[in-house]
């Protein structure tokens, strides 16, 4: 990392050249969460213009409480795929390293 650091120093072109390459990936960054902004912007407002129109009350509370609820349900299905990503990682570690010590020490016969 230190010889990276030095080189980037020393030679204004490589500096540039990461400087640039460092803008395009934040812009691209600020891009996507722009959008994303956007997207759930215009679906609240579609969802209040349903409420609205359909004849439930629209208010702060309402959102909120709905707004919990979906937090509330992405964080459990959060914690449930993060639990069976580490089981699989898990038992993958485990049979590699059942099949490195079989090759290493094999089973006398």
């Amino acid at each position: 990392m230190d010889q990276l650091s030095d080189l980037l120093a020393s030679e204004p072109i490589y500096m540039a050249v990461a400087v640039v390459l460092a803008l395009i990936i934040l812009f691209g960054v600020i891009k996507k969460l722009l959008k994303l902004v956007l997207v759930v912007s215009a679906l609240l407002v579609l969802w209040i213009a349903y409420s609205t129109w359909s004849g439930n009350d629209v208010s702060v509370k309402s959102l909120t409480d709905d707004l919990q609820s979906g937090v509330d349900a992405m964080k459990g299905k959060a914690s449930e795929v993060t639990n069976q990503v580490k089981d699989s990682a898990i038992k993958k570690i485990d049979q590699k390293t059942e099949e490195q010590v079989n090759k290493i020490l094999p089973e006398k016969k």
